[in-house]
């Protein structure tokens, strides 16, 4: 028994490095926001399909971590919304940081940056929960641009 142990222990350990191998170069490929919108991020597909559990799942993270700023319904009039610059409108069709899957899901997990209070979530939640979060706000806001 105990080796058998230690084989699945290997075998966890092996799968938890490499989802990290893989988040991480996810997100360094996305690390800078870009008025415009970044090309490399815009290149990455989302691999979570927009199930309702997705959504369902991208909703409750959104509400944990974006809703004080960007409101219930990500209109940008959350409660603890800064005002100068002030949090994005999910809803609306302007996406100054770009509108794709790949691009929203860069500026969960690393923020805007300069002047922005929109830090990156990266480290306090998985690259499916980014995901999940995408897929919600496709579910309220503007849908991907073919």
């Amino acid at each position: 028994m105990c080796s058998r142990s230690k084989t699945v222990r290997g075998v966890v350990a092996a799968i938890v490095v490499a989802s990290l191998a893989l988040v991480s170069a996810t997100v360094s490929v996305l690390a800078q926001a870009t008025k415009g919108g970044n090309p490399k991020a815009a290149a990455v597909k989302n691999p979570v399909q927009p199930t309702p559990k997705s959504i369902a799942a991208g909703r409750q993270k959104y509400n944990g971590a974006c809703r004080q700023c960007h409101g219930p319904m990500g209109h940008g009039d959350g409660a603890l919304a800064p005002k100068n610059p002030s949090p994005a409108d999910l809803t609306d069709s302007e996406w100054k940081f770009g509108s794709s899957d790949g691009e929203i899901f860069a500026l969960i997990a690393n923020g805007v940056g300069g002047d922005s209070e929109m830090k990156g979530h990266r480290s306090e939640m998985t690259a499916t929960d980014m995901w999940n979060i995408v897929n919600f706000l496709r579910s309220i806001g503007p849908q991907p641009t073919k």
